[in-house]
């Protein structure tokens, strides 16, 4: 792990939202550099200038940097960007990168200097693909609206250059005080421009290969619902403070929520997600209350769609005429049948240790 990073938390939040937390401290598995966990979703794609998904991210962050990062405390720090500079109107933000920072294989073999073109490769890749994360930068960078938009298909008027091959600058529509914050995010990432045509249409494909690294970790495996493997990068510009050799990750669908925490006291895991409603909470709380750790709460939304017009079939597995039928006339005859009782559990948690439980009931007749 390193000390200046969130990447390994990140690894983490793959699966952990807000909730209670059992760290290694004491567990057999911390004395090793390997650090194990599970995984919830596999990522549809590597490809992290097109995508802005959470499966997709949550794996990139470790493998590729960014201009800027995020330390422990969430304060926004250099990474692969050395020293930055701010305009006095607010407009321009110059970037000076960081000589040592390479890129390479999977395999670890060094293939090319990170330099300021790879991060207008970047966005002009994105911007050509209608990256789902435009929607991010599409009115901050000048010029790039036009781009997108067809009004021009000359990609250097648009408020992005490379002043040097350690150098690169970004001219915005008007002052951002938060823009530092979206050079963490992948849209505004780099790649190799010889690489990303070499690949073609594979690139970002579900394939270590498909991708290059120049951050803390390189993909060794993924095998979908099953395993996925990182391993450190001896070459990274900052491998000092990666205290982390090796990270795998085991498929987890959720189904057996005591799993978590048995394979946790066996070893077998470095964290593990506690659930208050299981019958085993009680008891590990007790044993490991000093290593207890209450997570900060995320902003992930949930919502449900209801379906009011009970002659759409939209959203059923009913194909056939028949079997539409005998749903009608199940609800239509409502003396043969009795309410239908949708149980939902909702379980919100956040920073009271004392977790609450809402269950709702949805009564269909």
């Amino acid at each position: 792990m390193k000390k200046s990073k969130a990447k390994y938390a990140t690894l983490a939040g793959i699966v952990l939202s807000a909730g209670i937390l059992l760290s290694a401290c004491g567990n057999s598995s911390t004395g090793s550099k390997t650090y194990n966990y599970v995984y919830s979703s596999d990522p549809s794609s590597f490809n992290y200038l097109a995508e802005n998904r959470a499966t997709t991210n949550d794996i990139i962050t470790n493998l590729v940097d960014g201009l800027m990062e995020n330390d422990q405390y969430g304060n926004y720090i250099p990474s692969l960007a050395e020293d930055w500079s701010v305009s006095q109107d607010g407009l321009t933000y110059t970037y000076k990168l960081r000589k040592d920072a390479k890129w390479y294989t999977a395999d670890g073999d060094e293939y090319a200097p990170v330099t300021a073109q790879d991060f207008i490769t970047g966005l002009k890749y994105a911007a050509d693909k209608k990256s789902e994360a435009l929607y991010l930068v599409q009115d901050s960078v000048a010029g790039l609206d036009d781009y997108i938009n067809g009004k021009t298909t000359d990609f250097s008027t648009v408020g992005v250059k490379a002043i040097d091959d350690q150098t690169v600058q970004y001219t915005l529509t008007r002052p951002e005080s938060y823009w530092n914050s979206k050079t963490t995010s992948t849209i505004l990432f780099p790649v190799n421009a010889d690489f990303l045509k070499s690949k073609g249409d594979d690139f970002g494909k579900v394939d270590p290969s498909s991708i290059l690294y120049n951050g803390p970790f390189l993909m060794k495996s993924f095998v979908s619902k099953s395993v996925i493997e990182f391993k450190k990068n001896p070459n990274y510009w900052d491998a000092k403070n990666v205290f982390v050799d090796d990270v795998k990750l085991a498929y987890y669908d959720g189904s057996d929520q005591d799993a978590l925490a048995r394979n946790f006291v066996e070893g077998a895991y470095s964290y593990a997600r506690l659930y208050p409603n299981s019958s085993s909470f009680e008891g590990i709380k007790e044993k490991n209350k000093d290593n207890i750790i209450y997570s900060l709460q995320d902003a992930t939304s949930y919502f449900l769609n209801f379906n009011l017009d009970r002659k759409s079939y939209k959203f059923t597995s009913k194909t056939s005429d028949a079997e539409k039928n005998r749903l009608r006339k199940r609800f239509l005859i409502k003396t043969s049948v009795k309410p239908l009782t949708l149980p939902m559990t909702v379980q919100l948690t956040g920073l009271n240790p004392k977790e609450r439980m809402v269950q709702l009931r949805f009564c269909v007749t």
